[in-house]
């Protein structure tokens, strides 16, 4: 009788003990900036300056967003209000000397920018792209190319 009671106890034991939710790998900061950047941001807008070859701007607009970014010290996970689909990154700071510097990597696509300034409440990236086109909004073969484009985003950190 006493082993009848036992079996039972024991899957309630096992099935209490495992659980489906996945445990979180805790990553430590390889930097600075990797700490301060890790939890939720915003990314508010985008400002876009197009240059020539004397440097000079040739075009430029910005635009407002709303896109919710999750960074854990391996993963950057991106998110629209309203909607359950999930883009998710791997990102790295692999510049030794520059700690400003990362890469965002997804499947054989890869990206890299520099983090201009952070703060408790803001962050900046800048990427700067050669023979950028623009507007941005128009087909290819109606954009102007310039010798490079300036695009920074800013980022305000969620409460």
């Amino acid at each position: 009788m006493k082993k009848l009671l036992l079996i039972p106890l024991c899957f309630s034991l096992f099935f209490t003990s495992c659980s489906d939710d996945e445990e979180e790998e805790v990553i430590p900061p390889v930097s600075v900036l990797d700490a301060d950047m890790r939890g939720e941001w915003t990314n508010t807008s985008i400002k876009r300056t197009y240059y020539n070859f004397g440097d000079e701007v040739m075009y430029e607009d910005s635009v407002l967003r709303n896109a919710n970014f999750r960074f854990d010290g391996k993963r950057m996970t991106v998110t629209l209000p309203g909607s359950a689909e999930k883009d998710v990154w791997n990102y790295e700071f692999p510049n030794n000397t520059d700690s400003t510097y990362i890469q965002l990597h997804q499947d054989t696509t890869s990206t890299d920018y520099t983090v201009t300034s952070i703060s408790d409440t803001v962050m900046i990236w800048e990427d700067e792209i050669r023979w950028a086109g623009f507007p941005e909004d128009v087909p290819d073969d109606q954009k102007t190319t310039s010798r490079y484009g300036v695009y920074k985003w800013k980022f305000v950190r969620k409460k």
